[in-house]
């Protein structure tokens, strides 16, 4: 934008630095631009506009001069213009009077005031369509272990798994923490646990069950266990961790124990957890009280010989009443030229997708292979002159209608007989109508994710609750196959049974890998897309947070009202009045106290830490006044450099505070807020939202965000470090939630579909 030209009306409204300030319009420019500033004048009768604003000292008045509208006409009028030109970022509100300059003592006829805002002008980076939640500072998973997440619909929970690194938040503390994050969906408020602390490994994820009597069972096991764990929570806390030894089973087991996959069939009244073990294949445990004590459930496939690292790859899916669905492999992609199967279990037995039995009793230790059951997707394959070989599984779904849907990967172009060691992939769908299955290519998927795992992609997830709707993680954009250099989440669509797909971007210009997308069982209505976020290492080394975005339709929201943070609003957490050093434009000392910098964020200034070294200085608390009753989604707003590690710590409540890094958190976009804010800043820096919960209030009450720094180097457990780890506190932003009551139905019974 070069120039603009805007005609300021007398519409005012409320500023969002001082609530007591009536704007007329707002301006939104780069540094570098000019804009011009238009009024009607008559200078005929008198009067005249006054620039009563002093210029800051970024932003300089170019020129300042009137044009007649019908030059010659007696008495007519025209148009003041002010033209201004930015030189730095920042924010200012200009007041202009309109007046005799003669008249002493006299109002002015008109008053205009119009807000300046002036960006960097820098592309927006991290970028996200929708409400952005962080659910676990430091997680990820695998994919072979299910459910990963469930949503209680009853109670009104989204409970979530995941593992934890020492390369993440917490370091060496959080190191192979097996964790769970029960969400509250109506107040957006969580609690996390530990479940077990293990060396740390992305394969041991908890699988997770809804139980007919509301209470929560998970089931978990390391990377080569001995045993699968499990806990049941009642509301309140879990029981003590009980064990499944493998060892016990009748003959025993000749591998250990790997993954965990939890369904309750209703028919039977039974839970099942399947697991990799006995033969390397899958193996059942069996419960009949709904998971309190266990025993040995046979063994689902036998291999047709023991080839490479284990003998198939295996997604499930259940219907919650009669029947386990799943597709595999014979082996792993990097042993074998893998193939995609499927079949399913029910009353005891496995069948292929006709229904022709393949094992009569699924108890005992003899088996059908997996290549004895159906033929989803053959290897070597030719697809748009394009050869496919190596396939892995993904994810499976089941629908009401009766189709079955499954995405999985493929090499392409690959030497079956000579891999590489570096190969691309590509990501299908496959659907079957109940007569065939049927396979449409979806797009590119990558290279591998890291060294040593030649078949590692980004992966995909089907939607439970919407046959027509899938996700997935690439690095290329599925609509032109544009090279993004980092992982991307894309929502496919389709209309015609999954034979063409249209594809909108979830996540835009991020700067770290989004990956593994999860879409739990929700609801026709409700939708839960959950990732994680950051650098991906190995299996055994990431540095990743666990985020996701809540699509409810009956809800709607208002647009963001921001609340810049003042010596007004904001003081220490105990009460007592904010002091902290400045205000200047200088970075801020080491000496445990905020700082005041001047010339960046919104209003002029932000509260920052840890610029220099690290520091430690005290928790803030910054309280917001609203004047209409209602529920109200609250966000913390902070600068960070994407190129470094800036973060805050924040919360509703001063005893559950998280802390929130830029990597997984989304910039600020323009045309979220009920007025224009200052988004860019010189080097590189962009203005952040951190999502902390939902609160009801009061008209003409307050609500509280506690903000606090954190200064310790991520990875480990108590080194501060500055400046890479800096905190700049801009303020917060409150939007108004409304729920259609009249078309939510609330559940009032447990009705449980899994995949």
């Amino acid at each position: 934008m070069s120039y603009r030209e805007i005609l300021l009306k007398t519409i005012m409204f409320l500023a969002i630095c001082n609530a007591s300030v009536l704007l007329a319009d707002s301006i939104s420019t780069t540094v570098g631009q000019e804009f011009t500033i238009s009024l009607d004048s008559n200078p005929t009768t008198g009067y005249e506009w006054i620039l009563v604003s002093s210029l800051p000292s970024w932003l300089e008045l170019v020129r300042h001069e009137y044009t007649p509208t019908n030059p010659g006409q007696i008495g007519g009028g025209g148009i003041d213009e002010w033209t201004f030109k930015a030189t730095n970022t920042g924010s200012i509100t200009l007041t202009f009077h309109y007046l005799r300059p003669w008249e002493t003592g006299v109002q002015p006829l008109e008053i205009y005031e119009v807000q300046v805002i002036v960006q960097d002008g820098q592309e927006a980076q991290d970028l996200v369509s929708g409400n952005l939640i962080q659910f676990n500072d430091n997680g990820a998973w695998c994919w072979y272990q299910d459910e990963r997440a469930v949503v209680d619909v009853v109670g009104g929970k989204l409970i979530i798994g995941s593992d934890a690194s020492r390369f993440g938040v917490g370091g060496s503390s959080r190191n192979g923490n097996i964790e769970v994050v029960i969400f509250d969906l109506q107040t957006g408020l969580s609690q996390r646990f530990t479940l077990m602390k293990a060396g740390c490994d992305d394969h041991n994820a908890p699988a997770f069950l809804v139980r007919p009597d509301g209470k929560y069972l998970v089931v978990y096991a390391q990377h080569y266990d001995d045993s699968s764990r499990y806990r049941i929570y009642d509301g309140n806390s879990w029981t003590a961790e009980q064990k499944f030894d493998w060892n016990s089973i009748p003959g025993g087991t000749d591998f250990s124990t790997t993954y965990s996959n939890l369904f309750y069939l209703s028919a039977e009244d039974k839970v099942y957890n399947i697991v990799r073990c006995y033969a390397r294949s899958p193996n059942l445990m069996v419960s009949i009280d709904l998971g309190d004590t266990w025993s040995y459930g046979g063994l689902l496939t036998e291999p047709d010989a023991s080839i490479g690292y284990v003998n198939g790859y295996f997604k499930y899916w259940s219907n919650g009443i009669d029947r386990i669905d799943f597709v595999c492999t014979e082996h792993h992609p990097r042993d074998y030229n893998t193939s995609i199967y499927h079949g399913y279990i029910k009353n005891g037995q496995s069948f292929d997708s006709y229904g022709i039995m393949m094992d009569s009793d699924i108890s005992d230790k003899f088996a059908a292979k997996p290549a004895d059951f159906t033929l989803v997707f053959a290897a070597n394959t030719v697809v748009q002159g394009m050869m496919m070989t190596r396939c892995w599984t993904i994810d499976l779904q089941s629908y009401e209608d009766g189709t079955i849907a499954t995405i999985f990967k493929t090499r392409v172009n690959d030497n079956p007989f000579f891999p590489s060691n570096d190969p691309e992939h590509v990501f299908f769908y496959a659907r079957f109508d109940g007569l065939d299955w049927t396979s449409t290519y979806l797009g590119k998927a990558g290279s591998k994710l890291y060294y040593s795992e030649q078949d590692y992609t980004g992966l995909g997830a089907l939607h439970p609750n919407d046959p027509n709707t899938i996700y997935i993680s690439t690095p290329f954009d599925p609509r032109d196959d544009t090279d993004l250099s980092v992982h991307e989440i894309f929502k496919g669509a389709t209309d015609d049974h999954g034979a063409t797909w249209t594809w909108t971007p979830i996540t835009r210009n991020s700067v770290r890998d989004n990956l593994r997308p999860i879409v739990p069982a929700w609801d026709e209505d409700n939708t839960a897309l959950l990732w994680w976020r950051g650098t991906y290492y190995t299996a055994q080394k990431f540095d990743a947070a666990v985020v996701g975005i809540l699509d409810r339709p009956l809800e709607t929201y208002g647009p963001m009202s921001y609340v810049d943070a003042t010596f007004t609003n904001t003081t220490f957490s105990t009460g007592t009045p904010l002091v902290t050093t400045g205000p200047d434009a200088d970075k801020g000392a080491a000496d445990d106290q905020w700082h005041e910098r001047t010339g960046f964020g919104n209003c002029g200034s932000v509260l920052t830490s840890a610029e220099i070294c690290g520091e430690n200085a005290p928790t803030l608390k910054t309280q917001v006044m609203v004047t209409e009753t209602g529920t109200y989604d609250v966000w913390v707003n902070f600068w960070a450099n994407p190129d470094f590690d800036w973060r805050i710590k924040a919360g509703l409540s001063a005893d559950w505070m998280q802390l929130f890094r830029q990597m997984a958190c989304k910039q600020v976009e323009v045309g979220g807020h009920d007025a224009a804010i200052v988004l860019t800043g010189s080097g590189n820096t962009f203005l952040y939202q951190a999502y902390l919960g939902r609160v009801q209030v009061s008209a003409n009450d307050i609500f509280e965000v506690f903000v606090d720094d954190e200064a310790i180097q991520t990875g480990t457990e108590d080194t501060l470090i500055g400046d890479v780890a800096r905190t700049w506190y801009d303020g917060v932003s409150y939007a108004s939630v409304d729920v259609d009551k009249d078309n939510e139905e609330l559940p009032i019974e447990f009705n449980l579909s899994q995949n």
